[in-house]
């Protein structure tokens, strides 16, 4: 991963949950992974707005900001996000 990015990444999401990103696996989250992957578009559709991106994820509970770093930080962990979800019985209310 290239400083730039990682810079980048840390003024998103701050130290702490950029740090717990590269600590962290996608299986030790508790996440729904439509909630990461929508929370990627809507950080993808702010690409020219940084104070919105940033209150995005500050909306976030930090699992699913975790995994969204993780996401982003390497775009390979969004086919493990995937194979997560359809590992997982959807919950129907």
């Amino acid at each position: 991963m290239s400083a730039n990015v990682d810079s980048e990444l840390i003024g998103l999401f701050g130290h702490w949950t950029f740090a717990t990103s590269q600590v962290k696996r996608l299986d030790e989250l508790k996440v729904d992974p439509d909630a990461v992957k929508a929370a990627a578009q809507q950080v993808i559709e702010q690409r020219d707005n940084p104070e919105r991106q940033r209150a995005i994820v500050d909306a976030m509970d930090e699992d699913t900001a975790v995994a969204l770093c993780l996401w982003l930080r390497d775009p390979a962990n969004a086919s493990g996000l995937l194979k997560q979800a359809r590992a997982k019985p959807r919950k129907r209310g």
